[in-house]
């Protein structure tokens, strides 16, 4: 069955996921110097961008550009052909990017960096692209200056009450954490807007990218001793795992009891999330940044799954899940182009990307 809002943008996506890079190229490019990886990415979706960013020069910079390009050129197009409520829900999707593009504003500025080494950092995407964020940084000395510029339906009005409110005036975290909340209450109203199924699917894809915060949050701040109603202040709007079960996850007394307690919460739930959490419970025991790097690949996980499994349906998860496993083939090729500027041997760098589970194991 092809309802007829999907009849025109199902078939760009089919196309834009085909051409995603095979996981084993992509490994494959790792201990490459800068000419290969060029070379290689110029035969790929991004061949016109990485040879208009590049010209007579290869720099990881330049490469980095031409990635973020070509994810807003695909961002926009898919865009472009969605009907009312996809599109609703994509453009809510897209504020997740103004909101890593004030994030990397307010750390930058309040590191004294300068207007033009920030602007190479902002991704063209979304309403604070590189000509607006210009805009607003040519004016501007100290954090409040950025918040000030902001029009109250673009974040202004949470973030000035935000900053007004705040005791500590040189810490960044309340100001982060009021950006992420009204980008996944955005994007949580337009998911109810969905049908049935798309609601249950488009939960799944991006709800775990909320409960995946949520953990990482409580982690953190049990690692900090910090008090319940604190980290209670600091959580995002509930997806899957809601509220009462990451209370009692807050007041475990361990991070090892916290995860046990959270793999009770999602044993009904998604097989994605159970499978995270049970290896969280089984690594529990490892270094935090390890448990985050876990949650960090969850979503990926959950839109590989879906990926798998709807495509060859139309709705609404064969659009999210590329669009993630987009982003991801982005990070992991950042990843790779970036260890090789910094001479990171093969192995570490394998340990960083985001492959789908048991990958390494498979390909023995």
């Amino acid at each position: 069955m092809k309802p007829s809002k999907y009849s025109i943008i199902m078939p760009r996506v089919a196309l834009e996921n085909h051409k995603l890079i095979d996981f084993k190229e992509l490994v494959g490019l790792i201990g490459k110097d800068l000419e290969g990886i060029f070379s290689f990415l110029t035969t790929t979706a991004y061949g016109e961008e990485i040879v208009s960013a590049c010209g007579d020069k290869v720099e990881p910079g330049l490469l980095e550009d031409a990635l973020f390009l070509n994810y807003a050129k695909t961002f926009n197009k898919l865009l472009k052909y969605s009907s009312k409520y996809i599109k609703n829900l994509l453009m809510s999707i897209s504020h997740k990017f103004d909101a890593m593009n004030l994030k990397t504003m307010f750390r930058m500025v309040q590191a004294g960096t300068n207007t033009e080494d920030i602007l190479p950092h902002i991704i063209p995407l979304g309403t604070y692209n590189k000509k607006k964020c210009q805009v607003i940084l040519s004016d501007v000395n100290w954090i409040s200056d950025i918040v000030g510029s902001l029009q109250d339906q673009d974040f202004g009005s949470i973030l000035k009450e935000t900053l007004w409110s705040q005791k500590n005036i040189g810490d960044l975290s309340p100001l982060e954490a009021a950006l992420e909340k009204e980008v996944y209450k955005g994007i949580l109203n337009e998911i109810k807007n969905l049908n049935k199924l798309d609601k249950k699917i488009a939960t799944n894809i991006l709800g775990i990218e909320i409960d995946v915060l949520n953990v990482k949050i409580i982690l953190k701040h049990k690692l900090l001793m910090i008090d319940l109603e604190n980290i209670k202040n600091n959580l995002m709007p509930v997806a899957l795992i809601n509220e009462k079960a990451l209370v009692s996850a807050i007041k475990e007394p361990d991070i090892k009891s916290t995860l046990q307690r959270l793999l009770r919460s999602v044993e009904t739930k998604h097989q994605v999330y159970r499978t995270i959490f049970t290896k969280l419970v089984k690594e529990s025991d490892t270094p935090i940044s390890h448990l985050e790097f876990i949650l960090e690949k969850a979503p990926f996980e959950m839109s590989f799954f879906e990926l798998k499994n709807n495509l060859r349906y139309y709705n609404i998860g064969y659009i999210l899940a590329f669009l993630n496993l987009k982003w991801v083939e982005i990070k992991n090729l950042r990843c790779i182009i970036n260890a090789m500027a910094r001479n990171i041997d093969s192995d570490q760098t394998l340990d960083l990307l985001f492959l789908p589970e048991n990958y390494q194991l498979k390909s023995v």
